[in-house]
């Protein structure tokens, strides 16, 4: 009989497996949210069949991450030593299910914040945050945090503050820093308690403590995900986080 740990990586052997077809949409869905009114306009119905598409993938994830799941005890005997190699594999996965998530929330408040940046100042601001975006974008994690950094020091009032700072969580996040990530993610549920961003800075947090072993604070943060949010992406991805912790207690 194979000890739980190796059932759990078989779990995971198996998500790679039925999910390894979104490692081709990683790179055109996680951070694209950020296009200007002037791009917005031209293509506002294609944007909006972009976006039911991503919803559709995200729904098909979802799907099987349950389907995975509940079929956990049904799994065999398999290579130790492949399931650890996947391991790597398979929380970059979890990331991209996260991820797309949250760039679908994104996509609308960044649209409403841009009617409201109509001075010389907050112009800049868009431009500086719309420059680290790319960088992030591109994986280069060092220079976007770098960036986003710079980006909360000299534009405290900009309204795209809270956006930065959980890019900049994000950062950490992305290279495993889960400690400062948790940080990050923590300071926006204390600085900026009405953002848009607060039920995945929450489930963040929920996913920082899982990362760093403190299973009992996920779990309890990840309940509150679940009951304070229900019917939503973060609630579902909430929901599975807790399966895998209460199948790897077993």
């Amino acid at each position: 009989m194979l000890s739980k740990k190796v059932r759990l990586k078989a779990l995971l052997f198996m998500c790679f497996i039925l999910l390894s077809g979104c490692g081709t949409i990683e790179k055109t869905l996680i951070f694209q949210k950020n296009t200007f009114p002037e791009e917005q306009e031209p293509l506002k119905t294609e944007e909006q069949e972009l976006q039911t598409e991503e919803r559709g993938v995200l729904q098909d994830i979802e799907k099987n991450l349950e389907f995975i799941t509940l079929n956990i005890t049904k799994l065999s005997n398999e290579n130790a030593k492949t399931f650890d190699q996947l391991t790597a594999k398979i929380n970059k996965l979890e990331t991209t299910v996260v991820e797309l998530q949250i760039a679908l929330a994104s996509k609308e408040e960044i649209g409403i914040k841009i009617v409201n940046q109509n001075n010389a100042k907050n112009q800049l601001a868009r431009e500086d945050f719309q420059a680290a975006f790319e960088l992030l974008k591109e994986g280069d994690y060092e220079a976007a945090r770098n960036s986003f950094v710079t980006f909360t020091e000299l534009y405290q009032e900009s309204e795209f503050i809270d956006d930065a700072k959980y890019w900049l969580a994000e950062t950490y996040y992305a290279q495993r820093l889960f400690a400062y990530a948790l940080e990050e993610f923590e300071s926006i549920q204390i600085q900026f308690p009405d953002s848009g961003k607060i039920p995945e800075t929450i489930l963040k947090s929920g996913f920082c403590h899982f990362e760093l072993g403190n299973f009992e604070q996920a779990k309890r943060i990840l309940n509150l995900v679940m009951n304070q949010y229900p019917n939503t992406s973060v609630a579902r991805l909430a929901v599975q986080k807790l399966k895998t912790i209460n199948s790897n207690e077993k």
